[in-house]
């Protein structure tokens, strides 16, 4: 049957984002006691480090793509 709950139907080779040769995931970052505002920000896999842009900022989710 062709249903969204199908487990069969699930895609299992997602790929997943990098930023310089780092695979990254999503987290919710709020920066709002610094001026920085809350968005949702990239990290390393298996750390706790952000992805940081040039000026010492957290990168947001959406322009990851744009900086790699």
């Amino acid at each position: 049957m062709g249903t969204k709950n199908n487990p069969k139907n699930r895609a299992k080779n997602i790929e997943k984002k990098k930023f310089k040769g780092k695979e990254v995931e999503p987290i919710y970052y709020c920066g709002v006691r610094i001026g920085h505002g809350k968005y949702m920000a990239a990290k390393y896999i298996s750390t706790t480090q952000l992805v940081l842009g040039a000026d010492n900022r957290p990168l947001q989710w959406s322009q990851l793509d744009e900086n790699a």
